[in-house]
């Protein structure tokens, strides 16, 4: 068991009480607190994490680490500067380490992070024989599965998940790595045996004031947190990639390319044949080329399946093990997830909530329609306004109907929301045959658009993907997009 003295912070400003009581676990939620935890008071954008102090003491906190001058406080106290970024340090203090001593693969970038992790577990369980993953969908720890509360959850229960993974000798695992975590130190006393990049595109705009603050915070990944001489692999496929290639060579980090595009990287994909079922390509790098096949249709998831082979090879994993794994995954929730149905409908279910994974999915559906593509979306309350007209205009230009809807509206109105997607629509123009419908009620939508689909059409609900409820400003309700849908198809033909 740790002192408190043992695993003080770095920025440590100040110190009251006996440093040398044991401490026997981290708590940064004060409703989660046991008899003998150190509490880490954290502020929010609009909390602050001290007045919780007294509720963590009375459920029987040792200790406090806190950034404010409360008084009056009965245990021990650090104050700090930050109270993330000790939240971090202390974390990896109190667990040894244990990132240290594992091989552990980071992905960062807007689009495909969770397809790479659920690839790269694939790929890693081929060539090591175990592996975890922790990302949007669930913190899968072979162990154990938990549901995700973050894509990137908190330092502390960074730390204790990975030092799970190794008290069951499972020594290789991949995690998501969002702005936000990178932002708020959540990954900082990480030890990431190779880092990848995917790509950039306006996201979290409620977050980032500008596109360059966003860049930045991924770069940090590779600058400031993976080790310089630790294999980096980064895509050089759009403006965003060469750019962060660029200045991570220049400060001396370790940068392997990768492209769909540009067979001078060091990691390249031939022979790309799509279809819609999944596609076949030839995994290359260094002289070696492996024919690999995905289970997934889409360019953008063979690119998916080139980073996550890359990430595992950077660590040691075989060519071969690269092939099988890729092959070994059928699909990711809610990532074209398809709904089985007897009426010929292709029903897909996608997770894409940005205007480019919106359309790299309507680009990967629209080849492999019969007849009409039918599009299902909407943009989140109190997220990034500017992406609204924007994935508009997306789905008019791919799609023979939209249907706009809600996605979920937090605190906003999904009127409001709607009108300013309808305002890239009709800035786009709605051509010949296209259809446009409104519904502010997702599964009404969801059964609209179902109900116009034909044998041979795609129906392709967009926004949502693996998520299970719908979030209002009062008010969370179970939501799932693929239950919905399945509704539809078990409900008697009278009355559809």
């Amino acid at each position: 068991m740790k002192t408190l003295r043992s695993i003080l912070p770095s920025n440590t400003v100040s110190t009251t009480g006996v440093l040398d009581i044991e401490i026997g676990g981290i708590a940064f939620d004060s409703r989660y607190v046991r008899k003998g935890d150190l509490f880490v008071a954290l502020n929010g954008q609009h909390i602050d994490g001290s007045a919780f102090i007294f509720d963590a003491i009375e459920r029987g906190a040792a200790a406090v680490i806190t950034e404010s001058s409360r008084k009056n406080i009965e245990v021990p106290v650090v104050k700090v500067k930050d109270a993330r970024q000790a939240l971090s340090e202390v974390s990896g203090e109190f667990y040894d380490n244990p990132s240290q001593k594992v091989k552990l693969l980071g992905i960062t970038g807007t689009k495909g992070k969770t397809t790479i992790t659920y690839l790269a577990q694939a790929i890693l369980k081929k060539a090591f024989g175990h592996a975890f993953r922790i990302g949007t969908v669930e913190y899968d720890m072979e162990v154990q599965k938990i549901p995700a509360s973050n894509t990137t959850p908190e330092s502390q229960v960074l730390h204790s998940l990975i030092d799970m993974a190794l008290r069951n000798g499972i020594k290789q695992g991949v995690v998501e790595v969002s702005s936000h975590s990178l932002k708020t130190w959540r990954v900082e006393h990480l030890h990431f045996a190779v880092a990848g990049f995917t790509n950039l595109s306006i996201e979290h705009t409620e977050f980032h004031p500008d596109m360059n603050d966003y860049f930045n915070a991924k770069k940090r990944l590779f600058t400031d947190i993976a080790a310089l001489d630790k294999p980096c692999i980064i895509s050089i496929d759009d403006e965003y990639g060469k750019k962060m290639a660029n200045e991570c060579k220049a400060a001396g980090v370790n940068v392997k390319t990768l492209s769909l595009l540009d067979n001078s990287a060091d990691f390249y994909c031939e022979n790309l044949k799509l279809s819609g079922i999944g596609s076949d390509f030839v995994f290359c790098h260094g002289g070696a080329k492996q024919p690999c096949h995905i289970n997934m249709p889409g360019e953008y998831n063979v690119f998916n399946a080139l980073m996550a082979g890359a990430m595992c090879m950077a660590i040691g994993a075989d060519i071969t093990a690269v092939s099988n794994g890729i092959g070994a995954v059928k699909h990711v929730p809610g990532r074209l997830e398809a709904i089985i149905n007897d009426q010929g409908i292709n029903v897909v279910v996608d997770y894409a909530h940005s205007p480019a994974a919106l359309e790299n999915v309507l680009k990967a559906m629209r080849p492999v329609t019969k007849n009409r593509l039918i599009t299902v979306f909407g943009c989140g309350g109190n997220r990034s306004l500017e992406k609204r007209p924007i994935m508009g205009k997306v789905a008019v230009k791919y799609s023979d109907m939209v249907v706009v809807t809600s996605d979920n509206p937090r605190k906003e109105q999904p009127e409001a929301i709607i009108e300013q997607i309808m305002q890239g629509i009709n800035e786009a123009g709605i051509e010949g045959d296209k259809k446009v419908i409104q519904d502010t009620d997702r599964k009404s939508a969801i059964f609209k658009a179902l109900e116009a689909a034909k044998s041979g059409d795609t129906v392709v609900i967009a926004g949502k993907g693996h998520e299970t409820g719908q979030y209002f400003a009062d008010r969370t309700i179970p939501f799932d997009d693929r239950e919905v849908a399945r509704s539809f198809f078990r409900k008697p033909d009278e009355d559809r």
